[in-house]
């Protein structure tokens, strides 16, 4: 797939992900360490915008100068920014603006590929792909996060499945004991902290083959797994006691 084919693909994926939501649920920050949808929405653009449009698309006209404090995240050398608490006060700018700032942005960066650009140019914007994946975990787990602290414990979309409900295949997989090369040696995209191909022991040990679902998680409430110290670890077991903890906090209790 080129370059400006899965841009837009992934770009399109973030726009998908929200079709569920209503308008009253884009501005929502239910605690300090998630983020509103809307603000998702207009980071990973504001990404693309400052780093690939400002800095490289002659005669490229910014959307808002405001938009440079309220959604940068963490990155110092380009300004100062809304603290992560904060970014649920924010009523405005409004979720429409939003979705028209990521139609500018997006127009102009399609006029961008045009430009036949260099290819470290592509590399920066194969960051700001993964980057914006990365928030399209962050916006899920958010939203789940949101409508599982909601008292009517509203589904966000009644139509996915997320996995199936039983591991008819589980196992376990041993892994021997040995020195083991680990360290990104493809040549395709890594984070930087996957970088530094090193040597390292690794002591005998055994991982299951599968993804815990959400059947798995139920028959551990079924079974009293909340109520059972034996199934934690001292530090675990006083969170479940101190906040009574009873299910996840995307499962529902009525």
């Amino acid at each position: 797939m080129i370059i400006n084919e899965r841009y837009q693909s992934i770009r399109q994926q973030t726009i998908d992900f929200c079709s569920h939501l209503h308008p009253e649920d884009y501005a929502i920050q239910v605690v300090k360490f998630a983020s509103p949808a809307k603000w998702h929405l207009a980071h990973t653009t504001w990404f693309f915008e400052t780093f690939i449009l400002k800095a490289e698309l002659d005669g490229y006209v910014e959307y808002d100068s405001n938009f440079n404090f309220l959604f940068n995240s963490y990155y110092n050398n380009v300004g100062s920014r809304v603290l992560q608490s904060n970014r649920g006060n924010m009523s405005r700018p409004s979720t429409d603006t939003i979705f028209a700032y990521r139609d500018y942005v997006d127009k102009h960066m399609l006029d961008f590929f045009e430009t036949n650009p260099k290819q470290k140019l592509l590399d920066l914007v194969d960051l700001g792909l993964n980057h914006e994946q990365q928030h399209q975990e962050l916006l899920i787990t958010d939203v789940k996060y949101m409508l599982g602290n909601n008292a009517l414990f509203p589904v966000f979309n009644s139509d996915f499945n997320l996995i199936k409900d039983e591991n008819t295949a589980a196992d376990t997989v041993k892994i021997s004991a040995d020195v083991y090369k680990i360290g990104y040696q493809d040549r395709g995209f890594c984070y930087d902290n996957e970088l530094g191909v090193h040597k390292v022991y690794v002591p005998d040990f055994e991982i299951n083959n599968f993804l815990v679902t959400n059947g798995d998680y139920l028959s551990f409430m079924e079974a009293g797994g909340y109520s059972d110290f034996n199934l934690w670890l001292d530090e675990g077991w006083a969170w479940v006691n101190a906040e009574q903890i009873k299910a996840p906090p995307c499962i529902g209790i009525k």
